[in-house]
């Protein structure tokens, strides 16, 4: 389908979450007439509601009527009340990666950004330089930057591409910047070579420019920029108040914490300098970026609780080294696991992530689109974590995790909230 082609009546089921709702909002911009259904109201729906968009809280065969595409997310079953009615009553299904593709590649230039870990923090990234130098874009964002996940305008297109049951082969960027991968979604890649094979294959759509980490050279079939020896960073310092560095001679600064955002800033300037933003323009850009919702999101009177989506082990082992190298006191965690699958394939890496903190609470397993598996929960694998010495204990409720807190962090301490759930809302409670 081309664009042009998209039916002018659309209805999304989940129309709340974060990749949806900015596509219904490239919709609502451009006049088409948008419905949607959700399980709870949130600020993302209230903000489509005074955009035009027409929504129903629960989902209800009778939210299907008088609509001519009805657009749903993987996590969205096809026996959906509302996708049933759909195919029964001959309206067409797609899936969310679907209708951003036709929406993505319909643009002149065309920036996919992917990566097992990072890519939305690169897309704000490139999202914010590019608003910086005063260059009209579309972005469509996988979180809250701002306040916002969605940018409109020009005919420059800047995109996370996730690799989740290969949703980003519906993208032909001409631009493609691929931050990292490893091995995850085990629901959908039986094993690493295979999610290596869907990336060499999205990489190899590139029709212009590949921007890659030299780590992955060997997924790249012709010419790439190797970002992280382009933009080589020395004299790096990471404080609690910023990251700084020096990147071919020109001083970078950025109020957000960690190593790992100076790897980011590489590639997103190696991103921007392919757009025309000079070195010098991007690094200067980049020294008013706040960071992305949810992305070490700090919280508390006393700025010692953080926020954080890390869900595979490689993103907690971040956070946890980026936690000790500014804590004072003694660093505590907050963990929901993420999809039954996911658990069972890093199993023993959810227990050893965990060993140089003072204290970890596991909390139930955030199911996400996946029904339970047998001898995976979080009670067990606490019991895998105390084996080889991480201080553990299994929490059975968010009231549970509130009186861990109180009980254990103080002032000079920092409690990590990990998990890509609900456990986001835990840091309110406390």
């Amino acid at each position: 389908m081309k664009v042009q082609h998209i039916p002018h009546r659309v209805h999304f089921v989940g129309i709340g979450g974060i990749g949806m709702s900015s596509l219904a909002q490239w919709l609502l911009a451009r006049g088409y007439q948008v419905s949607g259904s959700d399980r709870q109201n949130s600020e993302i729906v209230d903000i489509l509601r005074k955009k035009g968009a027409k929504i129903a809280i629960g989902h209800s065969a009778d939210n299907v009527t008088d609509v001519q595409l009805v657009v749903r997310t993987s996590a969205v079953s096809l026996d959906n009340v509302e996708v049933a009615r759909a195919v029964a009553n001959g309206i067409p299904v797609m899936l969310r990666e679907e209708l951003l593709g036709i929406i993505f590649n319909s643009y002149a230039t065309r920036v996919a950004v992917c990566g097992t870990h990072g890519k939305t923090t690169v897309t704000a990234m490139i999202h914010h330089i590019l608003k910086e130098n005063n260059i009209a874009h579309t972005c469509f964002l996988g979180g809250l930057y701002q306040g916002e996940n969605f940018s409109d305008g020009g005919d420059i297109v800047v995109a996370e591409a996730c690799e989740y049951n290969r949703s980003f082969l519906h993208l032909s960027p001409t631009i493609c910047c691929c931050l990292n991968a490893e091995y995850d979604h085990p629901d959908c890649f039986v094993d690493e070579a295979s999610i290596l094979q869907a990336f060499e294959q999205f990489i190899a759509s590139a029709t212009n420019c590949v921007i890659l980490s030299s780590k992955l050279k060997c997924l790249a079939r012709g010419n790439f920029i190797a970002y992280d020896q382009q933009y080589g960073a020395v004299e790096i310092e990471c404080r609690k108040e910023g990251v700084f560095c020096t990147i071919n001679q020109t001083s970078l600064s950025m109020p957000i914490v960690g190593k790992h955002n100076i790897t980011n800033a590489q590639a997103a300037i190696a991103v921007s300098n392919q757009l025309g933003i000079s070195l010098a323009n991007a690094a200067t850009s980049l020294s008013s970026f706040s960071g992305v919702s949810r992305r070490w999101s700090v919280k508390g009177a006393d700025a010692n609780i953080i926020v954080d989506y890390a869900h595979h082990p490689t993103e907690i082992k971040c956070a946890v080294s980026t936690a000790l190298s500014i804590c004072k006191g003694k660093v505590y965690c907050l963990f929901q696991p993420h999809t039954y699958s996911r658990t069972k394939a890093f199993w023993q890496e959810f227990a050893t992530c965990f060993k140089e903190v003072e204290k970890v609470g596991y909390l139930q397993i955030f199911a996400a689109r996946e029904m339970p598996i047998d001898k995976i929960n979080s009670y067990l694998l606490v019991e895998s974590a105390r084996d080889i010495g991480v201080s553990a204990t299994y929490l059975s409720s968010f009231e549970q995790a509130v009186q861990f807190a109180h009980k254990y962090v103080s002032k000079n301490d920092i409690l990590l909230v990990l998990g890509a759930g609900d456990i986001c809302t835990l840091a309110d409670m406390i």
